[in-house]
């Protein structure tokens, strides 16, 4: 698996312009928060700077998936006034996480803000990439900012559950959305 998330991350930095992406899926247990840390890893190991952020506010998983605490993340960033970077702590060398944070009150008006693109863009001065872990791809569509506000979205399907007919209508939704669609990535394969 090591060696797909390397070529995917090599793909990622051909891109010219690509620094911020939305990871989403038409369902949740796709596996994003998986993909983001296997490619943010893989980007570490190529001694790029990378970032993951837990944008999954009704549902955070990032912290779970990784066996660490929550207690300061993106919402905090958001309320603070140090950088993003200074809520997440470094996993391994060159491999930002930042959680959620403590999940507010009505959450998804947080990601619709000015200081939330603001935030993003105040990390990518200092990663190569940042990838967000999104909600489910029909949440990412109701926020202009997720949809629309990055560079691009990475599609991540669930090889033996996602039906292909809704892997199709998801990418279909992102498109006539305007979303930059950079591509799909089939998870759990093997």
């Amino acid at each position: 698996m090591r060696g797909h998330y390397e070529e995917l991350a090599k793909n990622l930095l051909s891109l010219h312009g690509v620094r911020s992406i939305v990871v989403t899926s038409p369902e949740p247990g796709a596996g994003c928060t998986s993909v983001c840390v296997g490619l943010a890893a893989a980007l570490a190991g190529m001694g790029r700077r990378a970032a993951v952020v837990d944008c999954n506010l009704e549902s955070p998983w990032l912290h779970r998936a990784l066996g660490e605490p929550n207690f300061v993340g993106l919402t905090s960033g958001l309320r603070g006034e140090r950088p993003m970077e200074e809520y997440g702590h470094e996993i391994v060398p060159g491999l930002l996480v930042v959680p959620t944070g403590p999940v507010p009150a009505a959450p998804a008006a947080w990601l619709e803000g000015g200081p939330f693109v603001a935030a993003v863009r105040g990390l990518e001065r200092r990663r190569d990439l940042v990838l967000l872990d999104a909600p489910v791809a029909g949440e990412v569509l109701g926020s202009p900012n997720l949809s629309v506000g990055f560079d691009g979205v990475l599609l991540v399907v669930h090889a033996s559950r996602t039906p292909k007919s809704l892997a199709r209508e998801t990418a279909d939704d992102l498109l006539d959305a305007g979303a930059n669609l950079l591509g799909v990535v089939l998870n759990r394969c093997s």
